[in-house]
């Protein structure tokens, strides 16, 4: 991967060692290091990577980043520490010497208001089957996280698929400078995060700025049903005339229709492909678009591909559905656990109300949505009558703000409200009944994963 001389010449240093050495990995966690480790030490909001400095020396490192006015803070000696100005930076130049250095590798990035995770692992998946792959692990998505996963790419990487998350203005601009994509995905544009950017359209103008660093024969991949396309469509035409829109609206150039028995059809330059929907996942048509127009960018034969599309699978928290026996119980538990927006949770619920699921009584468990910022009483005021429509039997809110919900619900719809996660389980196991369907969906922070795993524990 890295040796020495390469890491002092993509920082633009002078060596400062009189040996070479050969790096394994670069890390910015001291808790998982060894002693070929490069360590960076960067400063978060609740801690700074260099009072862990002589922690990673202790494992065995031999080398570490430094910025020059913490010095003082390493005692071990026995450690090598590479000067710079400011460790974030660092960070940056060595990710954006990975793309200098490795042009022939294809660079896919992904963003979205919601399912940037799933597209990515599917994406991943698919075109594994042809191509050395490599994408950013979990949600390694921010400023800190997408950088790292592009100083760690594999030597013989052909493919690098990178989700990009943002929560403040400028932060996809930023990401996409260092990535420079080749190819570039907007999933959708919704209200998460809308506390930050105040309006959906401002959103659009940040998810959009993906395409800043485009050239004429970068190629963007975008949302035909959106509100905002032509919004969309607008920016990426300023860089590629290369465009691509993908959803049900009939101008869309990868376009999908759905029939009885689960067949879906999918139409891509004339071209039809059938497909067997087997897995109930709200966003599955979404992703298998924008999956045939990259296969079709990459000239691969889709027909190839057909078995192992319908084969792919939720994420874990992102609408898996799985059955579980609870005693003399059948129990269908849908996880949503993993995040949550307005668009999201609305989705969700609304997904309940399916055929599928008439004949089983419903309960939801919500949490809290987050970074809705001063929407947020309003955003949670809006999901009550998208609830009363599920006519679901139980309704348990978790958290601060999700309560408006369970207090504004009719005397038939049984409601309770914790403010922490640690007290729904035994509620759940009292009230839960014999083919009861269970929805869980809040933000990542209320850990609401945590149920989902309690329930399925012993199952």
């Amino acid at each position: 991967m890295w040796d020495l001389k390469e890491i002092n010449q993509a920082l633009g240093i002078k060596e400062s060692c009189k040996y070479n050495f050969k790096f394994g990995n670069v890390s910015i966690d001291s808790r998982n290091l060894d002693y070929k480790s490069l360590f960076i030490p960067i400063k978060g909001k609740n801690y700074d990577g260099h009072n862990f400095i002589d922690h990673a020396a202790s494992k065995g490192v031999k080398f570490s980043l430094v910025e020059k006015n913490k010095k003082h803070l390493v005692t071990n000696k026995k450690i090598h520490l590479i000067e710079v100005h400011n460790t974030q930076n660092s960070l940056t130049k060595l990710a954006k010497y990975v793309i200098k250095k490795n042009k022939k590798i294809k660079v896919i990035c992904i963003t979205g208001s919601s399912g940037k995770t799933t597209l990515k692992e599917w994406l991943s998946k698919i075109l594994k089957k042809e191509f050395a792959v490599y994408s950013n692990p979990g949600n390694f998505n921010n400023h800190i996280g997408m950088p790292l996963s592009l100083i760690n790419i594999p030597y013989k990487t052909e493919i690098c698929i990178l989700e990009l998350g943002m929560n403040s203005y400028g932060e996809i601009k930023k990401l996409a400078e260092i990535a420079k994509p080749h190819i570039a995905i907007i999933t959708n544009i919704g209200n998460a995060h809308i506390g930050n950017f105040g309006t959906n359209i401002e959103i659009a103008r940040e998810k959009s700025d993906i395409f800043q660093y485009f050239n004429k024969k970068s190629i963007a991949i975008i949302p035909g049903d959106s509100k905002y396309i032509n919004l969309i469509k607008r920016k990426a035409q300023k860089k590629t005339k290369k465009i691509f829109t993908f959803g049900e609206n009939e101008k869309c150039d990868s376009k999908f229709v759905s029939y009885e028995d689960k067949k879906v059809s999918f139409i891509l330059s004339k071209q039809r492909i059938n497909l067997k929907k087997k897995i109930k996942f709200k966003n599955w048509e979404i992703n298998i678009s924008i999956i045939l127009i990259i296969l079709k960018i990459l000239r691969l034969n889709l027909k190839k591909f057909c078995q192992h599309l319908e084969k792919l699978k939720p994420l874990s928290g992102r609408g898996e559905i799985v059955k579980i026996k609870k005693g003399s119980k059948n129990i269908i538990l849908i996880d949503e656990s993993y995040n949550s927006s307005p668009t999201a949770l609305i989705s969700a619920i609304e997904n309940l109300n399916q055929k599928k699921f008439e004949s089983n009584q419903k309960i939801l468990v919500i949490g809290d949505m987050l970074e809705l910022g001063e929407f947020s009483y309003e955003y949670h005021k809006k999901i009550i009558p998208i609830v009363i429509q599920a006519q679901p039997r139980i309704v348990i809110t978790v958290g601060e703000i999700s309560e408006i919900i369970s207090k504004n619900l009719p005397k038939n719809i049984k409601t309770f409200h914790f403010k922490k996660v640690i007290y729904v389980y035994n509620k759940l196991i009292k009230e839960i009944k014999h083919n009861d369907v269970v929805m869980i969906k809040g933000s990542n922070s209320i850990k609401l994963s945590l149920i989902y795993r309690a329930l399925c524990k012993e199952n």
